[in-house]
C-alpha cells in the first residue's frame, strides 16, 4: 500500500509551526519564552522536511488566500488563509527554504514580520532587507519587473510628518485635489513671481524655441488662484485636443520628456503633496511661493508636460467630484503614458518597460506615502489592498493597444507578462469567440518554459501555475502540452531555484488535469515522470507524491467500472499506474456480489495489459502476506496456473485468518481452474480450514476431485483433519453427482458391526442424502432398514443453481429459532457471551457482548435445557446488530444433537426461504 511521504508531513507541520510563531510574536514579543519554544519546533521541523542530505528545498507560496507547499494548495484554517494574503498583498509570491539555511537566517526571516500595524507593502522591504546576506532562504516577488538598483530607500519627503494645516486647510485641500484648481494654481504660482526664468532642462536649451511655454505668459494672471482660468490654462487645453500623447518624439519643438525629466516630475509631485499636507509653511510667499520653488526646479519641457497632463485629467472628469488621490492618478498617469509611448515606438521592450515601470514606481511609492491616511485606515482595519505595483502594471497593461498585447503574448518575451494579465485577455479572446488565437497564446507562453533566459523560465514556470485552470478551460489539451514543457525542462534544469519552481508547475497542472479528468495530459504527466525517474529518481519520487493522480485512481476506477465501455485514454492512465489500479480492482473484486460485476472487473483488469497481471503474479508470489491474500481471487480469475504456482508452497506459512480469506476468494471468483488450486492447498491449510476446502471442492462440481474425496470418505485424512471433514467429503460428492461414488457412499451407509452400524450416524446420514441425489430408487428402498427417521434427513444440504447470478449461494438450509440458545465461549482470555436465534448445520448469527475481530476460533459451549452442545466457530462479519459464525469443527455426537434442535424448531413460519439464496461479500456463510 502507498506510504505517507515523511517530507510532506514535516512540510506541513512546519508551516503550521511557523503561523503559530509569527501569532505568538505579535501577541508576547520575539523575546517571550513562549515564543522561542516556537521558534526551536519550527525549526527541528524544517530540518526534518529538508534534510542536509537532499538537494531540493521547500517552496512555500501564495496565492490570493491559498498557500501551496512545492505546488499543492494546503488547506488551512483562517489563520493560514490570513497568512496567506499578507503575503500575496505584500508582493511575495513564494519563499524557498534551501537545504544548506542557516538557524540565524530563518531567526531574521521571522523577526522580518512586524508585531505591530503596518502597510503590507512594508513587509516586503523588511523581508528583502533582513535576508539580504542570506543563502538559504529566498524571496520571491509575484511582480514581473526586474529590481533596480537604485531603488532603496524612501526619499525625504515620504519621511516627513504632517503637521496641522492652517485656518483655510480644507479649502487648500480641495484645490489640490481637484485637477482644473491645481492648474489654476500652478500657473498663479507662475505668475506671482513675474518672469522669473525656469531652471534649465536637461538635455534642452530652455526657452519656447525648446518646446517650453513663454514666463510671459502667465504675466498677466492674478495671484490667486481663484482668478480664473490662466492663459497657460487656456493654451494648453488646445494642446490636449490631440493623439492625446506628449508627440512624436523626444527632441528640440517635442513636448516629449526624457526619460531623466520623467523623474523629475514625479519627484515635483511628491513634493506637491508634501505642500498638501504643510499648507506650505515655513516657504516665503506660503503655498504659491512654495509652489513656484518647485516648479523653478522643473525643466521647460518637464514643466509643459506637468500642465498638459493636468489639463488633460481635468478634461476627462469634467464636473466630477474632487478625489483625494488625483496627485497619485497624475502619477500614474505619467507614468504609463510614458511607458507605453516609448513602448509603441519600438525604442523598448517589454522586460525593458517592466524595469522602467518598476524606477517610476518608487518615485510614486514616496507620494502615495505622503497621501496615504486612507489606506492607513484600510490597513487599520484589517484590509488588504492590491499592490502599487500590481495597480500601475494592469493600468500599464490596459493602455497597451490590442495589436501591442496581441504582438507581445505570441513573442518570445511573453513570460514578461504577469500571469493575470494573460488572463484577461486570453478571457476576452474566448469570450469573442477567437479561441483560436486564445490557444496560440497559451501555447506560446507554456513554451517559454523552455527559454534560453533562467528569468524567462522561472517567471513562465510560476505564470504556468497560475493559469492552470485557463489552460484546462481554454482546451484540455494544452494542459499536455504545457505538461510537456515543464517536464523536458525538469530532465536537464541545473538550477535548484528553477527547479523547485518548475516542479511546483508541474504539479499543479498534474492536479488540475486530475481534476479535470484531462486522461490525455495525465498520460502525459506520467510518462514524463517517468522519464524524469532515469536521471533523477528522486526527484521522480516526490512528483508522483504531490501529482494527486494516483490519489484519484479509486474515482477513476469507479468511473471505468461505470461506463462499462472505458476510454481509451482512461485505460492507458490506469496502464501506467499497474500497483495502485491493481490493488483497487482486487479489493472490488472481493466484494462483488454479483457475478457480473465481477467479470466486468476482470475484464478491466485483463485490458490493463502485462505489466499490470505481472504486479498480481509477483504479489502472490512472494509480497507481503496480506497484499498477497487480496490479490489471490483476481489473478485464480485471470491467470489461475500462477497461482496453481505460487500459492501452494507460501500458504501454510500464512496465519489461519489469511488461509480462510484465500479459499473464500478463490471460491467466489469463479475461476474455471479453481477445484485444482483447493486440492492442492488442502494438506497445506490449518485443520480449522479444511473443512470449507473441501466444502468449496464440492460446489466446484469438478469431477478432478472425485478420487480425493472418496478416501476421505474412507477415512484417509490430511494430517490434524478430524471425523468432521468425513461429513464434509460425503456432502461434497452429493453435490458432484458422479456415479463413481455411488459404491463408495453406499458402503458408508451399508456396513455394521456386531452391534449397530460401523460408521457414526451424522456420516451415514450426509451419505444417505447424497445417494437420494445419485440413486434415488435404491435410497428409498433402504431407508426403512436404515434406522433413519425422515426428521434425521430433513435438513439435506442445499442444490447449486447452476447459472446463479450471485457470486455465492447458501449451503445449508437456516432455521430461526423458537426459543433463543445462549452460547458460552470457554478457550478465550476473556470470554463472551452469545445469544444464537438464526442458526444451521454449517453456523448462525448471534448477537455478542463484547467486540471480536473477524476470524477469531471461539470454542463454543451452548446450552440446551439440561444439556450442553460443543462446537468449534470462526467468527465472521458484524451485520446489523450480530454477528455471523461458521462451524468448522464438531464432534459427531455435538453434531447430531443440533440437527435435532434444528429438526424440532421446523415449521412453516421457522424455515426461512433458501431457493438460490446468495451470500453476498459481508453476508459471510451465517448459516451455509
Amino acid at each position: 500500500m502507498k506510504a505517507v511521504d515523511p517530507k510532506t508531513t514535516a512540510a506541513r507541520a512546519f508551516v503550521r509551526s511557523l503561523n503559530i510563531l509569527l501569532k505568538f510574536a505579535r501577541l508576547y514579543g520575539y523575546d517571550h519564552v513562549r515564543t522561542v519554544e516556537q521558534f526551536d519546533n519550527a525549526w527541528r521541523e524544517l530540518r526534518t522536511a529538508i534534510p542536509d542530505s537532499t538537494d531540493a528545498g521547500l517552496l512555500l507560496a501564495a496565492t490570493g488566500s491559498q498557500l501551496l507547499l512545492d505546488g499543492v494548495p494546503l488547506e488551512g484554517a483562517p489563520a493560514e488563509k490570513q497568512f496567506a494574503e499578507l503575503l500575496s498583498a505584500a508582493g511575495v509570491g513564494s519563499v524557498q527554504f534551501f537545504p544548506f539555511i542557516a538557524q540565524d537566517e530563518l531567526n531574521r526571516f521571522v523577526r522580518a514580520f512586524p508585531t505591530g500595524k503596518s502597510k503590507p507593502a512594508e513587509l516586503a522591504l523588511q523581508l528583502k532587507a533582513a535576508l539580504a546576506s542570506a543563502r538559504g532562504i529566498r524571496i520571491n516577488e509575484i511582480c514581473f519587473v526586474a529590481t533596480d538598483s537604485r531603488a532603496k530607500e524612501a526619499g525625504m519627503a515620504a519621511q516627513l510628518a504632517v503637521v496641522s494645516l492652517g485656518g483655510d486647510s480644507d479649502q487648500f485641500n480641495r484645490w489640490m485635489n481637484d485637477p482644473q484648481k491645481l492648474l489654476e494654481m500652478i500657473a498663479a504660482a507662475q505668475g506671482s513671481k513675474g518672469a522669473s526664468a525656469p531652471g534649465t532642462a536637461i538635455g534642452s536649451t530652455g526657452g519656447p524655441a525648446d518646446g517650453g511655454a513663454s514666463a510671459g505668459g502667465a504675466e498677466n494672471s492674478s495671484a490667486s488662484p481663484e482668478a480664473g482660468t490662466s492663459a497657460n490654462a487656456s493654451s494648453l487645453s488646445s494642446q490636449t485636443d490631440s493623439a492625446g500623447g506628449f508627440g512624436p518624439g523626444a527632441g528640440p519643438g517635442s513636448l516629449e520628456p526624457s526619460e531623466a525629466e520623467m523623474y523629475r516630475i514625479l519627484t515635483a509631485l511628491t513634493s506637491f503633496g508634501q505642500i498638501a499636507t504643510t499648507g506650505g509653511a515655513g516657504t516665503p510667499g506660503g503655498v504659491p511661493g512654495s509652489l513656484h520653488e518647485e516648479l523653478s526646479q522643473l525643466p521647460v519641457r518637464a514643466q509643459d508636460v506637468l500642465k498638459q497632463a493636468i489639463a488633460e485629467l481635468a478634461a476627462k472628469t469634467p464636473g466630477v467630484k474632487p478625489d483625494q488621490s488625483v496627485l497619485i492618478q497624475l502619477a500614474e498617469h505619467l507614468a504609463i503614458r510614458f511607458a507605453l509611448e516609448r513602448f509603441e515606438r519600438g525604442e523598448v521592450k517589454v522586460n525593458a518597460v517592466r524595469q522602467m515601470l518598476d524606477r517610476m514606481n518608487h518615485e510614486i511609492e514616496n507620494l502615495r506615502k505622503i497621501l496615504g491616511a486612507h489606506e492607513d485606515k484600510m490597513s487599520d482595519a484589517g484590509l488588504l489592498l492590491e499592490s502599487h505595483r500590481e495597480i500601475l502594471d494592469r493600468q500599464f497593461w490596459a493602455a497597451v493597444p490590442e495589436s501591442g498585447k496581441r504582438s507581445v503574448l505570441l513573442s518570445e518575451e511573453a513570460w514578461c507578462i504577469p500571469p493575470k494579465n494573460v488572463q484577461s485577455y486570453v478571457n476576452d479572446l474566448i469570450k469573442r469567440g477567437d479561441v483560436a488565437q486564445a490557444v496560440s497564446i497559451l501555447q506560446n507562453y507554456a513554451a517559454c518554459a523552455e527559454s534560453d533566459e533562467s528569468d524567462g523560465r522561472k517567471k513562465a514556470a510560476v505564470g504556468l501555475s497560475q493559469l492552470a485552470e485557463l489552460y484546462a478551460k481554454t482546451d484540455p489539451k494544452l494542459l499536455g502540452e504545457a505538461l510537456r514543457h515543464l517536464g523536458l525542462r525538469l530532465s536537464v534544469e541545473q538550477d535548484a531555484e528553477l527547479q523547485v519552481l518548475v516542479s511546483a508547475a508541474f504539479v499543479r497542472l498534474s492536479q488540475q488535469a486530475a481534476t479535470d479528468r484531462c486522461f490525455s495530459a495525465m498520460e502525459q504527466a506520467l510518462d514524463l515522470v517517468a522519464g524524469v525517474e532515469t536521471q533523477r529518481p528522486g526527484m521522480a519520487q516526490t512528483l508522483r507524491g504531490k501529482m494527486g493522480i494516483e490519489e484519484r485512481i479509486p474515482e477513476f476506477v469507479e468511473e471505468a467500472l461505470r461506463a462499462r465501455q472505458t476510454s481509451s485514454g482512461l485505460t492507458n492512465v490506469l496502464k501506467l499506474l499497474p500497483q495502485s489500479t491493481m490493488e483497487q480492482l482486487a479489493s472490488r473484486f472481493n466484494r462483488c456480489s454479483l457475478r457480473d460485476d465481477a467479470e466486468h472487473i476482470a475484464n478491466l483488469a485483463t485490458d490493463l495489459g502485462e505489466e499490470a497481471v505481472q504486479y498480481l503474479r509477483s504479489t502472490v508470489r512472494g509480497g507481503p502476506v496480506p497484499e498477497a491474500t487480496e490479490m489471490v481471487g483476481l489473478l485464480s480469475k485471470i491467470d489461475p496456473q500462477a497461482v496453481e504456482v505460487f500459492l501452494p508452497g507460501r500458504i501454510k506459512n500464512f496465519p489461519r485468518i489469511s488461509q480462510d480469506r484465500v479459499v473464500r476468494q478463490l471460491s467466489a471468483s469463479g475461476a474455471p481452474g479453481r477445484c485444482r488450486i483447493l486440492l492442492k492447498l488442502l494438506d497445506h491449510v490449518d485443520p480449522l480450514v479444511m473443512p470449507m476446502v473441501i466444502d468449496e471442492i464440492g460446489v466446484t462440481a469438478d469431477r478432478e476431485a472425485l478420487g480425493r474425496l472418496m478416501n476421505i470418505v474412507d477415512g484417509d485424512l490430511p494430517a490434524g483433519a478430524g471425523p468432521f471433514l468425513r461429513v464434509r467429503a460425503a456432502e461434497a460428492l452429493g453435490r458432484i453427482h458422479a456415479p463413481e461414488s455411488i459404491a463408495a457412499l453406499k458402503r458408508i451407509v451399508e456396513t455394521k458391526k456386531v452391534f449397530g452400524w460401523a460408521h457414526p450416524q451424522e456420516l451415514r446420514i450426509a451419505a444417505l442424502q447424497a445417494l437420494e441425489k445419485l440413486d434415488p430408487a435404491w435410497a428409498r428402498q433402504f431407508f426403512s432398514k436404515s434406522g433413519l427417521s425422515k426428521a434425521d434427513l430433513t435438513l439435506a444440504p442445499l442444490e447449486m443453481a447452476a447459472n446463479c447470478k450471485f457470486v455465492r449461494q447458501r449451503r445449508h438450509t437456516r432455521v430461526r429459532l423458537q426459543k433463543p440458545v445462549v452460547a458460552f465461549s470457554i478457550n478465550l482470555n476473556q470470554n463472551c457471551r452469545m445469544e444464537i436465534r438464526t442458526v444451521s448445520l454449517a453456523g448462525g448469527l448471534a448477537t455478542i457482548d463484547r467486540h471480536l475481530p473477524p476470524g477469531t476460533p471461539v470454542q463454543l459451549k451452548m446450552q440446551l435445557g439440561m444439556r450442553n452442545l460443543q462446537a468449534t466457530a470462526l467468527l465472521r462479519d458484524y451485520r446489523g446488530q450480530g454477528m455471523s459464525f461458521e462451524i468448522v469443527d464438531m464432534n459427531l455426537e455435538e453434531r447430531g444433537k443440533l440437527r435435532r434442535l434444528l429438526a424440532d424448531n421446523i415449521s412453516p413460519a421457522g424455515v426461512l426461504e433458501e431457493t438460490a439464496k446468495p451470500i453476498v461479500a459481508s453476508d459471510v456463510v451465517a448459516a451455509r
